[in-house]
């Protein structure tokens, strides 16, 4: 493996400001208050933006979690999970003329999943992402 890839495996920080990066567009795009109507030819989409958002987001954790030496795919998947879910009912619950969407969180725990399954895939696939070669990654 090149220095470069190795180093950029290993940055905490790097994944870190992602994450962060990521939660305050999630936070941005789901709570704040719109005053714009969206085009019908729209309506679905969000659902993809929900998958994408929270996929990467649930990424993100799964590897910053990973490279601090704690990577274990059920708290990844429920921490992504549980984030939605707070989104959701925070949308409920703020005055910011939002409404939950059940198809929403649907979208958000299948973004979380995929993310899972990506995150699996490279626990088992590059040894570098190996938490330890002879242990369960779940």
């Amino acid at each position: 493996m090149t220095k470069p890839l190795k180093k950029l495996t290993r940055s905490v920080q790097l994944y870190l400001i992602l994450l962060i990066i990521s939660t305050i567009g999630i936070l941005y795009g789901t709570l704040f208050p719109t005053d714009y109507n969206v085009p019908r030819s729209f309506y679905g989409l969000d659902k993809v933006v929900h998958f994408v958002m929270f996929g990467a987001w649930t990424f993100f954790f799964g590897i910053v979690r990973f490279l601090k030496g704690n990577f274990k795919l059920m708290i990844v998947f429920t921490g992504g999970a549980a984030f939605g879910i707070l989104i959701e009912v925070l949308q409920h619950y703020l005055p910011t003329g939002r409404n939950p969407e059940m198809l929403d969180l649907v979208a958000d725990i299948a973004g979380t999943g995929a993310a899972v399954i990506v995150l699996y895939i490279i626990s088992k696939t590059f040894t570098l992402f190996s938490p330890n070669p002879h242990e369960n990654a779940i």
